[in-house]
């Protein structure tokens, strides 16, 4: 009896509890999280409002990051996007090489090379966009270049537009150049 005693001391012993702060907590919290991750290829996101459909998103490579405190979609392969009014008709498409979708926020940063088209024949590049999907704006605070059709460029610091791209205003334009400017020559 003595001996099964001893034995189980010695087993209570041996198993120590081992405590964490609460920063090791999150720290194996947020490795157990970065584990979870969904990964699709050739991805293509509908988005709706009352039942009327306002964008396709689609993109070669998606990453989901199910955190509780921060879930997020990643596009690191790039992404193509198509815009639509009520009616269904193309309103305007975008292209970059980066997005990612921070879902809490319903915000959508564009990143690296964006390319937007609207159906004005405006095109809008930058490095950057922020497409706050619960205000429908989309904002950028970097180098804009905007052509508008064949007539001119316009380069601003800032932008901001609704969904369309088709209503849209500058912060600090830097810069016009006319394309079709006539220069008359005396003979």
């Amino acid at each position: 009896m003595k001996a099964a005693i001893v034995i189980i001391a010695a087993f209570l012993f041996a198993c120590q509890s081992e405590t964490h702060s609460v920063a090791d907590m999150e720290e194996i919290n947020a490795q157990r999280d970065s584990l979870n991750v969904e990964i699709a290829e050739d991805v293509e996101i509908t988005y709706t409002d009352s039942a009327i459909l306002r964008a396709k998103i689609m993109a070669p490579l998606m990453k989901r990051f199910p955190s509780k405190e921060d879930p997020k979609l990643e596009m690191p392969n790039g992404v193509k996007a198509t815009f639509y009014d009520g009616i269904g008709e193309v309103t305007s498409t975008l292209n970059a090489r980066y997005a990612i979708h921070f879902e809490k926020e319903d915000r959508i940063e564009i990143r690296d090379s964006v390319n937007v088209l609207n159906r004005n024949d405006e095109e809008i590049k930058t490095d950057e966009l922020i497409w706050d999907k619960k205000k429908q704006r989309v904002t950028s605070d970097k180098p804009v270049r905007v052509r508008i059709r064949d007539e001119k460029i316009i380069m601003a610091e800032g932008f901001e537009s609704d969904e369309s791209f088709l209503n849209y205003k500058f912060t600090k334009v830097t810069g016009i150049v006319y394309l079709d400017e006539k220069i008359e020559t005396e003979e």
